[in-house]
């Protein structure tokens, strides 16, 4: 696991990180709760429900448990008599395990299986989501030779494109990187470690511009003076935000290219957040009169699923309180959604309001060992005229072997209500 050191712009946010620490720390110390209101393989409902205990595992197999409410009602548009505003989908961590990865069959290194059954279910919903996000892990990569991620990518932009669905002409795409799109696996003294992969941005700011997938990209950080978030490039098209409605989207690129040394591998440090720009960005859209909402998405977790320690599995642990705490005090944001572990989980962030982080990380990469009722699909999120915000899962059952074709229709699950 590598250490970090702490930036120096970090230290104007020491008062924001009075409730920080590690992602075990954070979350046992604050009382966050957890929920995975997992479904079984059968796609039957929802575990969870107001006052009852649940459990997911995270990536070290580690458990927690905790209370969570769940509304009766699983439709879309009623909302116990509240009319739906506008909606999104998303998903992360699709690509299959190394060992699995024909490149001659299956060049886009994705679960095709489950990629094709969720743009499917997607485009069947009967409320048309605004936007699809793809948090991260779209494709396997992590190969140092950059031009095998531009392969995955593109034989999956592909996919897209002409699947049966028709998706790519009814759901916008915003797809993210995630940490196989952004580092690269190498050893050191023995030990196989994921280390900052520099020609990945231009391969994804490419690939993205090529297939039409960057019209919101733009505004994001940049290196250039006085480069608060110590960054090495220009991160203007892989972290960004734009409104849709009522709606700030923020995206946000969690193994951002930064000029900060990691003393243990001697490359850059990984899980890197713009965490200067991201600041500025959300006072602005909170400052919008026009913004009722604001969703935050990024490839890792703020903090982990289950208690989970492992320093690769959140984002890098020097920002996990600053940024559990800019969220919480940011009136408009009602979750941060990301993926990373693959299973399904939902937990309040440290701070007063209970932030949620929702993980879904469950579109078709090998499922965690120790989740127990492990599920694939997608997860649906609502904003409701009164200003209620609500979270549907859609799961279906994970076959074996897990890419096995064809998959299964995903069933709609009782919804969470995040917000109030």
């Amino acid at each position: 696991m590598h250490r970090t050191s702490t930036p120096l712009f970090f230290l104007a946010f020491a008062t924001l990180a009075a409730c920080g620490g590690s992602a075990s720390s954070t979350a046992s110390s604050s009382g966050g709760s957890s929920t995975s209101a997992s479904s079984g393989g059968t796609g039957g409902a929802s575990s969870a429900s107001t006052g009852a205990q649940s459990s997911t595992t995270g990536t070290t197999g580690a458990g927690a448990s905790s209370t969570s409410s769940v509304s009766a009602s699983a439709s879309s548009s009623s909302g116990g008599g509240d009319a739906l505003a506008a909606s999104f989908v998303y998903v992360g961590c699709n690509r299959i395990q190394k060992a699995d990865w024909d490149p001659v069959a299956n060049p886009s290194s994705s679960n095709t299986a489950q990629l094709t059954r969720t743009f499917a279910d997607v485009t069947a919903l009967p409320d048309k989501p605004t936007h699809f996000f793809f948090t991260g892990d779209l494709v396997l990569s992590l190969d140092p030779n950059t031009s095998v991620l531009a392969g995955q990518l593109d034989a999956w932009a592909q996919l897209f494109a002409s699947d049966p669905s028709g998706i790519a002409a009814k759901v916008p795409l915003v797809p993210m990187v995630g940490n196989h799109e952004m580092l690269l696996k190498t050893k050191i003294n023995g030990t196989k470690v994921e280390l900052s992969n520099p020609g990945a941005d231009a391969v994804w700011t490419s690939w993205t511009a090529a297939h039409g997938f960057d019209s919101h990209a733009g505004n994001g950080p940049t290196q250039a003076a006085p480069n608060a978030d110590a960054l090495s490039d220009d991160q203007s098209r892989l972290t960004y935000s734009f409104d849709d409605g009522a709606v700030h989207y923020v995206v946000l690129n969690t193994d951002t290219l930064t000029t900060a040394p990691d003393p243990a591998t001697g490359s850059t440090q990984i899980g890197w957040i713009a965490m200067s720009w991201l600041a500025a960005d959300l006072a602005a859209a909170q400052a919008k009169a026009a913004v009722q909402h604001i969703a935050v998405f990024g490839h890792k977790p703020i903090v982990s699923p289950s208690g989970a320690t492992g320093s690769d599995a959140i984002i890098n642990p020097a920002f996990t309180g600053a940024i559990a705490s800019l969220l919480d005090q940011t009136g408009k944001v009602r979750g941060y959604f990301c993926a990373h572990a693959h299973l399904w989980d939902a937990q309040k962030l440290p701070g007063q309001r209970g932030v949620y982080q929702v993980i879904a990380g469950n579109g078709g990469s090998q499922v965690e060992t120790a989740w127990a009722q492990p599920t694939y699909g997608f997860t649906e999120v609502r904003f409701y005229q009164s200003g209620k915000v609500g979270v549907a899962r859609h799961d279906r059952p994970v076959p074996a072997p897990y890419y096995q074709s064809p998959a299964a229709p995903a069933q709609g699950q009782p919804e969470l209500v995040i917000v109030p």
